[in-house]
């Protein structure tokens, strides 16, 4: 017979409330045999004070996956979050926007899902990464574990003009073409015999492109002329109907070899040099033209385009620079027979019509004999590839051919895009996963209670991604899944506060800002200061802030500091214009202001309060801003609820006791549940924030008072110490990074059976699925996380039935 667990309630206080003042937070798993179900509820106890972490793995991708940047496609693991931005799509304008973004990497032993599409592309992904897909009717996002070969994953081309200058020139793209299909590298090295007869050691390289086409020969001596100013021999060799452009210049040789040409026999190993990869998009299309004239074929109707390899890498990669001009290819084996002797080829083929025209308008070819052929194609009769459904001239749904599964031990990764939680990976648009919705049930939980006990409490969450105001709307996608949890979908009456100098700019754009919010520069002393601006307090700098604010009394503004250090007459001008410049730069924040309300305004009663933070994703030292403001608001409300539970105490003693439902005890300021997203950014484990003092306190004091916290991250093993000592009640997703396992090992108590590691191992593999750490009970719960009534921003919609238009929240 089920029966109701509640997390971190006490067997006294189960007695005396029963399960008023829970949240219901899911199901425990139960197995029996090979078949695993869902049994009893849980709930989760809001009623005392606690700390809980959550943490859940992301899905991840392998090292070798390409990702769409600034500079074009690259290695994610080459991601340089100083230097490089990521493409993202925005779903409210429905284009592409360049977001910084955080690399996430860590090691893994464990079996990846190697996914593969009908065209050719693949991608190798940990089980909880999402994938866009159509699944019958539907449209969903799923994650690679729920995958199957009936669904459909979204993919795209015609991607944006990159504006990088680190890539190469129209010359040396298109001598890169020829050699890599109609040329080789020769190098050897030993003993030679020179014009006049003597013998010397040394290394012999060499450079020759074979062709019979005159249009490439001329352009090829051409370029090589031009680029290493060299006369380059051109000859007919006897017996073959080609001919040869030659340098034995070694500094030729090797700029090539540097570029990524291999020496020698190449057909099986090669590779689109990355250095293509960061061109513009007129440079890489010269490649193109320059390699499939040399040893592309255009059939004698003009109905495809053929380019023959070993090496299926080389025409995968090929393929994403063709996706530039939307150009939509495919990579497929094929079986060939050589001198009698069959192996496995790979074939790269453009076959529909919109595919053929662009690239015969954007690209074209050196033949003249090929281009005539690519005319003669009757276009009109197939328009678009039959076996692929178009969302649109962009995007596309195409078929899987294979999903397994290979154990890896390897390193895996994945970025962090603030705005719009997506990522173009291999031509496949990728989404954020994460821990923020078992943090968005806990909350729907408690604005459902009644309204006498939601009354003595507040919620305020840190926002740092812009997920949390969707909350304000219903789940309208997840209705069917709701109804076998016997739960309705519905928005909630939450207050979104938006920094003072957003707050028109989300106006505008459709988001519900509710209130204006700010931080009065009189809570900030010189240490904070320093902290956001990265500056030894002690340093020069960091003591002219200190003498410039014990000046200042009153309500001041930043301008107001901005002047009083220029009349400081102790400093060095260049430490003034040093620091006068940094809060130049904090005043465009738009977050200080001498007139701001009083943060007590944010802790309202029976309110969920969120303050939106993901406006300064784009900021440089932006998790300073972020962690400023979670500091200064996490400082003040500490105070605050001292003060008031002191207040509460003498009532108390007056009347007696008091118990959570008692009626006639109204504390100025509420019990708090303060939320933090994103927990390893806030508190580190290796250095300090802004955050840090305010938040340690927050753990380490803020029960007694009555504040209580939920702390969510993806990497428990880069948190502070004290959120994993001081946490009571653990949720916990997949994970399986082993400094994140060990960090949440350390925490396992006496009672525990095994070790958590083997918990999380025996989860099924579906979405929402946990263990749940109680200190209380000293029990662990494997669970089912129930699914949000409210909408989820930390991922896009699903479940859109037909050809209704999309909404593709990427």
């Amino acid at each position: 017979m089920a029966y109701d667990i509640i997390i971190g309630r006490s067997e006294e206080d189960k007695k005396l409330f029963g399960k008023e003042g829970t949240v219901f937070l899911g199901k425990t798993y139960v197995q029996m045999g090979r078949i695993t179900s869902l049994a009893n509820p849980v709930y989760l106890d809001v009623a005392r004070n606690h700390t809980i972490l959550v943490c859940g793995k992301r899905g991840c991708l392998t090292e070798d996956t390409f990702i769409f940047t600034d500079k074009g496609y690259k290695e994610i693991k080459k991601f340089n979050e100083n230097k490089d931005k990521i493409y993202s799509f925005n779903k409210k304008n429905k284009k592409f926007e360049l977001e910084r973004a955080k690399l996430i990497s860590y090691d893994i032993n464990e079996e990846l899902y190697e996914i593969t599409l009908k065209d050719g592309q693949e991608l190798i992904a940990t089980a909880e990464h999402p994938f866009l897909v159509k699944s019958n009717k539907f449209y969903s996002w799923k994650i690679a574990s729920e995958i199957t070969v009936e669904d459909k994953i979204v993919s795209l081309v015609n991607l944006p003009e990159t504006k990088n200058k680190e890539g190469i020139g129209k010359e040396m793209a298109r001598l890169l073409g020829f050699i890599l299909a109609d040329g080789n590298l020769f190098v050897q090295k030993g003993r030679f015999k020179d014009g006049k007869g003597y013998w010397y050691n040394g290394t012999k390289k060499r450079l020759r492109i074979f062709n019979a086409q005159e249009e490439v020969l001329i352009c090829a001596k051409k370029d090589l002329e031009k680029i290493f100013n060299i006369q380059a021999k051109r000859y007919k060799r006897e017996k073959y109907n080609h001919e040869v452009i030659e340098t034995k210049q070694q500094r030729v040789v090797d700029e090539f070899v540097k570029l990524g040409i291999p020496v020698g026999k190449k057909d099986s190993v090669i590779r689109v040099p990355k250095k293509i990869f960061s061109s513009p998009k007129s440079t890489i299309a010269q490649f193109l033209k320059a390699l499939i004239s040399c040893d592309g074929t255009v059939d004698k109707k003009g109905s495809r385009i053929q380019y023959y390899s070993n090496s299926n890498l080389f025409l995968k990669d090929l393929q994403l620079l063709l996706s530039y001009f939307g150009i939509h290819g495919r990579v497929r084996n094929k079986k060939v027979t050589c001198n009698g002797k069959k192996f496995l080829s790979y074939v790269l083929d453009i076959m529909d019509y919109s595919s053929l025209k662009i690239f015969e308008k954007k690209i074209s070819l050196f033949s003249e004999e090929k281009r005539s052929r690519l005319k003669k194609r009757n276009f009109w009769r197939i328009p678009k590839r039959k076996s692929t459904e178009y969302i649109s001239e962009n995007l596309f749904f195409e078929p899987l051919t294979k999903i397994s599964k290979k154990r890896y031990n390897t390193k895996v990764y994945d970025l962090r895009v603030p705005k719009n939680h997506s990522f173009i990976a291999n031509g496949i648009i990728s989404h954020n996963s994460g821990k923020s919705y078992s943090m968005g049930v806990m909350t729907e939980g408690v604005i459902d209670f009644p309204e006498e006990v939601k009354n003595n409490m507040s919620i305020i969450i840190f926002d740092t991604m812009g997920i949390f105001w969707t909350m304000k709307y219903k789940n309208e996608k997840d209705e069917m899944l709701l109804e076998e949890w016997g739960l309705d979908s519905k928005g909630l009456d939450i207050d979104l506060f938006v920094p003072k100098g957003y707050y028109q700019d989300y106006k505008s754009k459709g988001i519900p800002a509710d209130y204006e919010f700010g931080l009065q520069p009189r809570l900030l002393n010189a240490a904070d200061w320093c902290g956001v601006f990265n500056i030894d307090i002690n340093s020069d700098e960091g003591v002219l802030i200190a003498r410039v604010l014990k000046k200042l009394s009153g309500d001041y503004s930043v301008n107001e500091i901005t002047y009083h250090l220029e009349e400081d007459q102790k400093s060095d001008e260049r430490v003034k214009e040093r620091v006068q410049g940094m809060f130049i730069s904090a005043n465009t924040w738009g977050l200080f202001d001498e007139e701001a309300v009083d943060l007590s305004k944010i802790a309202e009663r029976g309110r969920v309060n969120i303050i939106d933070l993901s406006c300064y994703g784009q900021i440089t030292g932006s998790w300073s801003i972020k962690s400023l403001v979670a500091g200064i608001v996490g400082q003040k409300l500490l105070a605050d609820r001292i003060i008031e539970r002191k207040r509460e105490e003498v009532e108390n003693i007056e009347r007696g006791y008091s118990l959570f439902r008692q009626e006639g005890i109204k504390s100025k300021l509420p019990l708090l549940w303060i939320f933090i997203d994103e927990a390893h950014n806030f508190l580190p484990k290796d250095k300090e924030t802004p955050a840090t003092n305010a938040l340690i306190s927050l753990l380490r004091e803020g029960r007694q008072p009555g504040i209580s916290m939920v702390l969510a991250t993806q990497q428990p093993g880069k948190v502070h110490d004290d959120v994993i000592t001081q946490s009571d009640i653990v949720l916990c997703h997949r994970i399986t990074a082993s400094q994140d396992m060990d960090a949440l090992n350390s925490m396992m108590q006496s009672y525990m059976e095994k070790g958590l590691t083997q918990a999380i191992n025996d989860l099924p593999k579906e979405k929402g699925a946990g263990v749940i750490l109680d200190d209380v009970s000293e029990r662990i719960y494997p669970l089912r996380v129930r699914p949000r009534i409210s909408w989820h921003g930390g991922e896009a919609p699903s479940a859109l039935k037909g050809k209704k238009s999309l909404e593709l929240g990427f």
